[in-house]
Formats: C-alpha cells, structure tokens, sequence
C-alpha cells in the first residue's frame, strides 16, 4: 500500500480524454509502463490481461469497474466505508450531499481518484468511443488507471 503523503502521491491525478470517432472499434489499450494489452479478445469475447501497474478499468457501458487491483480495491473500501458513516442511513444517501461525495462521473472522476488516496503517480485515461445501437447513436467512456508508482527496476530500463 502506498503512503498517500509520499512525494509520489503528491499533486493531482493524470486524468487525460480521448475522444474516438464515431464508428470505430474500442480501443485496444496498452499499459503505457510496460506495453502489455489490457484486454484480449478471443472468440467475441475479451479476456482480462491486466499488468500489474493497472489499477482499474471503469467500464463505461456496464457503469461500474470492471476490473480493480487489490491496492485499488482497498483504498475503494475505505472510502465506501467513509460514505456509510458520513450517510449512515437511506435518508442520508437519497441527499443531493451523497450523490455529490460518492459519484464517479465525468467530471468528478479524477477528484474520486484523489479521494482515494491517489496523486500525480496515476495517469487516469477516459477513452470515449460511439456506434449504432439499434440504429441509435451510442456513446461509452471507459477509465483506464494506471499507477507509475509500481515501476520497477526493471520497467525502467
């Protein structure tokens, strides 16, 4: 676990958007540490390859992570554990308040990212890409972070 007042930590999250055009295949993201694809598709369907510098993947069309490492899923339960006892009951967590602290969209993606403890070390990569539902236009976002604060020796050279 990191210490979240250590120098690497210091400053803000990476948080860069990238906009595909419409029409176009998601993206096949690489770890811009170490090179190895995230996700591999095989036979219509895509297989979780996650480096060990990835910290999650916010999947935009499913509207949560899809994936977390076991350092991401920590600091997630402490600052879950922090909502429930700033919104102990279902009053609380109706509140403009609650949905203001607890969401991940958008715009408060990246201050999310900082109140989980993360800082200049994690380059946050939202990939927006569209195509036809249904012969509707559709958009998705998904978040990819990645914690340079686990490089390695050997990443390095």
């Amino acid at each position: 676990m990191q210490d979240n007042a250590s120098p690497a930590n210091a400053g803000q999250v990476g948080y860069v958007a990238i906009e595909q055009p419409f029409g176009l295949q998601p993206p096949k993201v690489h770890c811009p540490i170490c090179g190895q694809q995230q996700f591999v598709e095989q036979d219509d369907e895509y297989l979780e390859t996650p480096c060990e510098h990835l910290a999650f993947v916010f999947g935009g069309e499913e509207d949560e992570f899809v994936y977390a490492s076991d350092d991401f899923a920590e600091r997630f339960a402490r600052f879950d554990a922090e909502l429930d006892a700033r919104f102990p009951d279902d009053e609380a967590r109706a509140s403009e308040a609650y949905e203001d602290a607890s969401s991940f969209y958008r715009d408060l993606f990246a201050q999310r990212l900082q109140d989980l403890g993360y800082g200049a070390s994690l380059l946050a990569l939202r990939i927006t890409y569209g195509g036809l539902a249904e012969g509707n236009p559709v958009w998705f976002s998904d978040v990819y972070g990645f914690d340079y604060a686990l490089i390695r020796e050997d990443d390095a050279e």
